[in-house]
């Protein structure tokens, strides 16, 4: 498998998932701060204790490359368990 199909799935979790009631048990929000805009890894260091993340940070941002300022707004992440979960299931380790 491919780190884009893992990349799609990520997307399609959260798109799936942050209608429902609690985000399906699958998703929580995080408030970007104004010290994160320019650093999704710093929000992954925060959110899941590594930076490795920081591509899951800009999927849920909805930012297309690593420049791109984020938003400072609310957004929806996955829970590690579904991000670890689909890197298996995709045979990802990490992806920046």
């Amino acid at each position: 498998m491919s780190l884009n199909e893992y990349h799609n799935d990520i997307r399609r979790l959260i798109n799936k998932n942050k209608k429902r009631h609690g985000y399906g048990g699958f998703l929580f929000a995080y408030q970007i701060g104004r010290d994160e805009i320019y650093d999704a890894s710093l929000i992954s260091q925060r959110v899941y204790k590594t930076r490795n993340h920081g591509d899951i940070v800009r999927i849920a941002s909805g930012v297309s490359f690593a420049h791109e300022p984020l938003p400072q707004n609310i957004i929806i992440l996955p829970k590690l368990a579904q991000i670890i979960a689909l890197q298996k299931k995709h045979g990802v380790t990490h992806a920046f």
